[in-house]
Parts: C-alpha cells; structure tokens; sequence
C-alpha cells in the first residue's frame, strides 16, 4: 500500500484542497494516533469540512480506489462562493 499511497500524495502535492500525509504512529506522531484510537497498521483517516473527529477509510487500498475516494470524497472541484 506505501506505493499507492505514496503516489496519491505524489498527485495533489500541489492542491489547495486535499492534503495526503502520513504518521508514523511508532515514533513523534504517537500522540496524534492515540487521539484518533489508531490501533491497527495501515490506518486512513479522512477529514471533512472542518470535521475534527475524522473517519475511517473502509476502501481499497490500492491507487485508483484511494484517487476515487479522493475525488468524490475530498477534492473541491470549484468553489463559487471564493
């Protein structure tokens, strides 16, 4: 999955709408993953709209679910308000 996912960060490293990150929940992130009760490797936590508790990404695992997820999911596409 590090390659999937990797990629998926590769391809909205640049978007102003999705940010892809990962936590090494072993090391200096610890803190964080026990505030979201990760407990399983892999874990994907989704954001949404201001949502601080997150969810968890039931999906596949491999790049073209994740980009799908992503897009329907997290991706603005055009926001006519800004």
């Amino acid at each position: 999955m590090k390659p999937a996912w990797d990629k998926l960060g590769d391809e909205y490293a640049g978007s102003s709408s999705v940010l892809i990150a990962d936590v090494d929940c072993t090391e200096s992130g610890q803190s964080l993953c026990e505030k979201f009760s990760v407990q399983g490797y892999p874990t994907i936590k989704y954001f949404v709209d201001g949502n601080t508790e997150g969810a968890d990404y039931q999906g596949g695992r491999d790049f073209d679910s994740l980009k799908s997820h992503v897009e329907d999911t997290l991706e603005v596409k055009c926001n006519v308000e800004n």
